[in-house]
């Protein structure tokens, strides 16, 4: 799955891998892999986020400091 239709100045698209791991490519081109603490609910609220039009960057930094991503 590659989630690509949403608009963001941070992040060019979402991927998930393998289950519980998502790689995010940043517009800077590089993209890193987060290991998900709750896959389903981290899904289910990023597609929340993408319907609101709410930011996708934002969503994502919340996250990062939350630790609901983990660096691979």
């Amino acid at each position: 799955m590659r989630i690509m239709n949403f608009n963001s100045t941070a992040i060019n698209s979402i991927s998930e891998l393998e289950g519980d791991q998502v790689t995010i490519e940043f517009v800077s081109g590089k993209p890193y892999t987060y290991k998900v603490a709750d896959t389903e609910a981290w899904q289910n609220d990023l597609n929340d986020v993408i319907e609101e039009g709410e930011s996708v960057g934002q969503f994502v930094n919340r996250a990062l400091r939350a630790n609901l991503l983990q660096l691979v």
